[in-house]
């Protein structure tokens, strides 16, 4: 490969980088000179789309999927995105497990090969709406077909966003998902309408809203989220914890708090800190707290979603265990 491919494909990966999508091959001979630099300086997410390795590794999941669907949308223009990849393009919480494929309409039979990249579902994008010149399927639809397609935790993310980040009303939804009933999805109507009346717009991200989730399932709810507090060290500012619980004898909040590296990675959230920053920024709010007498339960995403770990540990925190929800034996969670 010359120098002047070299530089031709560095420039066409940055112009893709720049429209926020993965670079699609001009011709045949840039295409065999990026598969040859796979497994280098070059990944290929899909078969015929490229990125430069050093930027993806900075995605997450959610914004890989995202720039995987404003590619496939140049490609194919009269598809329609629907489930969980048009509720990534609206901007709603969706767990990652749900981002392994690209979820496109079809008229035909749903089909999902394993190993397959497209999942085709059997929607009529009757009233699709464009986003940023890509069809979807509109709000309340896409938030209805995840919530019908997933459990509680997972569709807990789905709710919250649907009403903080979209403005729609549970009660809208709810009307949604009971028009969808028939008398084949019983549990996932009653399994999306309880998901429903959980939802709380005041959940900060995805993955607050699942372990929120987990935290009902097992009779541990958490009494206040966004437990706020003051400064003790500055009137003007204030300090939260993800959540908060009343321990025994309720004489001593607890607060609870949501591990994961991206507070500490992702350049939008560190707002010009570096890593070390950030984490020293985190020691001296932990600090600042401990002095209301509040001690602080951590916890990371891995804990969530291991059975039975995140409730251990609020056990032997104190909290005390309410019974456990009634319609955890009539739902598929």
């Amino acid at each position: 490969m010359t120098h002047c491919n070299d530089q031709l494909i560095d420039q066409l990966l940055t112009q893709a980088e720049q429209k926020g999508r993965c670079l699609i091959p001009p011709s045949t001979a840039i295409r065999k000179a990026l598969l040859r630099r796979t497994g280098g300086t070059v990944v290929s997410p899909m078969p015929g789309l490229f990125a430069r390795k050093t930027r993806w590794d900075e995605l997450n999941r959610a914004q890989r999927h995202c720039e995987i669907i404003r590619t496939l949308a140049i490609i194919h223009p009269d598809w329609t995105f629907c489930s969980f990849s048009a509720a990534c393009l609206l901007g709603l919480e969706v767990s990652w497990r749900h981002l392994n494929v690209v979820h496109v309409c079809s008229s035909t039979k749903p089909s999902a090969r394993p190993g397959a990249h497209i999942q085709r579902h059997q929607i009529e994008p009757a009233g699709a709406i464009r986003r940023a010149s890509i069809s979807v399927t509109p709000p309340i639809q896409t938030a209805t077909d995840c919530l019908l397609q997933t459990g509680f935790a997972d569709g807990m993310p789905i709710a919250d966003s649907a009403i903080s980040k979209l403005g729609l009303a549970s009660e809208q939804l709810m009307e949604a998902v009971e028009q969808r009933a028939t008398a084949r999805n019983g549990r996932a109507i009653r399994t999306a309408l309880t998901t429903l009346r959980y939802a709380d717009a005041r959940a900060e991200s995805g993955g607050e809203s699942v372990a929120r989730a987990v935290m009902i399932e097992t009779g541990f709810a958490p009494d206040q989220l966004q437990y706020e507090l003051t400064d003790p060290f500055d009137s003007t500012e204030t300090m939260r914890t993800d959540f908060a619980w009343e321990r025994q004898a309720r004489e001593l909040t607890l607060g609870g708090e949501l591990d994961g590296f991206v507070k500490y990675t992702d350049q939008a959230m560190l707002a010009g800190r570096t890593t070390a920053e950030a984490l020293v920024a985190e020691r001296q709010r932990e600090a600042h707290l401990s002095l209301y007498g509040h001690p602080l339960l951590r916890f990371t995403m891995s804990e969530v979603r291991s059975t039975g770990v995140l409730a251990k540990k609020l056990q032997t925190a104190g909290i005390r265990q309410t019974a456990l929800p009634t319609w955890l034996n009539d739902i598929e969670l």
